[in-house]
């Protein structure tokens, strides 16, 4: 549970280097433009530290894409999905991948104009693709795994200017999957996702203001 304790160390972090924000958009002055977005598409990089089948640690790099609707502010939802990929294993030659595809809220504790703190909680189903070795010998079997798989995570999001609809996100996520043991049991896989994605937000809401007259 380290990879956990760390995700949450780290958001308590995030959220002390976040708290100047929260004078900023005390109520005062115009509305922040990530509470006129009523969503975001955002695609970039990702890299996931995980271990597989019960091995020491392995590096899989690959993308990760995402989807998020705003219903109100602060709150919101996310579909999120995404592909790593390790190197070939020297042992028995294969390739490992692990495939995410999970949903659920997004939480904005802190934003201003022109930044926001990110949280939120995944739930869905990853795929685990990889190589076990059975019993310390040269054998090896290929298997995949499908099964329920969450994620908890933060992030911070800021736009590259304020004229234009995009911004860049830099998140990191403890996820949580499983796969098959040498001693074919299914038994949970930790892992620590990082990725830094650029960030499209469409349809912005039109504010409505009233218009003094002069007398």
């Amino acid at each position: 549970m380290s990879a956990l304790r760390f995700v949450i160390g780290l958001f308590i972090l995030s959220s002390l280097w976040a708290t100047p924000l929260r004078a900023q958009s005390n109520g005062r002055g115009p509305v922040p433009v990530a509470e006129g977005t009523p969503g975001s598409f955002a695609v970039g990089y990702s890299f996931l530290n995980m271990n597989l089948a019960g091995k020491p640690t392995a590096n899989l790099n690959g993308v990760q894409s995402s989807a998020t609707i705003d219903f109100y502010p602060r709150w919101g939802a996310t579909l999120d999905s995404s592909y790593g990929r390790a190197g070939r294993d020297p042992g028995s030659g294969h390739n490992s991948y692990v495939l995410s595809v999970l949903t659920g809220p997004v939480f904005v504790p802190k934003q201003s104009r022109s930044t926001r703190l990110l949280v939120r909680a995944l739930f869905g189903v990853s795929l685990v693709d990889s190589s076990v070795q059975i019993n310390q010998s040269n054998l090896y079997y290929r298997g995949w795994q499908s099964r329920f798989s969450w994620a908890i995570g933060t992030g911070i999001e800021r736009n590259l200017n304020r004229s234009t609809p995009f911004a860049v996100r830099f998140s990191v996520d403890y996820l949580r999957t499983s796969f098959m043991s040498p001693d074919a049991v299914v038994r949970p896989q930790n892992g620590i996702r990082l990725s830094a994605s650029f960030v499209f937000r469409f349809g912005p809401r039109e504010e409505r203001r009233i218009a003094l007259r002069e007398p």
